[in-house]
């Protein structure tokens, strides 16, 4: 079986933690944690990044802000030449209601420069993503501002439920491929 990557956007240090931006790494922290028993992260300078690894899958929380992700991605494709096909990227997504989810193959960068980042280092937009929904009913026109804002006490309520069912798409990737995974997601967002 092929390595797979997961690639959790956010920006790093304390600052940053528990904002809407860093949702990716919220969900890959969970992520570490369920598949090894253990958060650990180590720093992996050549990639940029702090990695876990776990059996066959690689955990990757990129160094640089947000919209120099690509860095890292190049990084790993460079060191380890995977099929874009096994390199899932978690992100926030503002254009989503929050707590809701969506797993796609390929597809624009919608506007996240996270996104706009990777596919500009990788040449492609052909790279699965889960979309996590950190967006509010009345949108500010601050976006940038928006995105890094720490979470609402109501909406911190509700992070590890959130991270725990991107945790469940995530390994169902994993172990069964994407359309299974599409698959748990949908059987996911209709209990809700």
């Amino acid at each position: 079986m092929s390595v797979k990557f997961i690639i959790g956007i956010g920006n790093p240090g304390k600052k940053y933690e528990h904002t809407r931006h860093n949702i990716g790494f919220v969900s890959l922290d969970a992520l570490a944690e369920h598949l090894s028993g253990s958060s650990g992260w180590k720093e992996t300078p050549e990639l940029k990044a702090e990695t876990h690894a776990a059996g066959d899958v690689f955990l990757v929380k990129p160094s640089t802000f947000v919209n120099e992700t690509g860095q890292t991605l190049k990084a790993i494709e460079g060191k380890y030449h995977p099929d874009l096909k096994d390199m899932l990227v978690v992100c926030d997504d503002v254009n989503l209601q929050f707590g809701k989810l969506r797993l796609r193959d390929s597809g624009s960068a919608g506007g996240h420069h996270g996104l706009e980042s990777i596919i500009a280092s990788l040449g492609s937009e052909d790279f699965p993503r889960l979309r996590i929904g950190v967006g509010v009913p009345e949108m500010p026109k601050d976006l940038e501002g928006f995105v890094l804002e720490k979470f609402s006490g109501e909406e911190s309520k509700k992070i590890a439920g959130l991270s725990e069912k991107a945790v469940l798409i995530c390994e169902s990737w994993i172990k069964e491929g994407f359309q299974a995974a599409q698959g748990r997601l949908s059987q996911l967002q209709s209990k809700e």
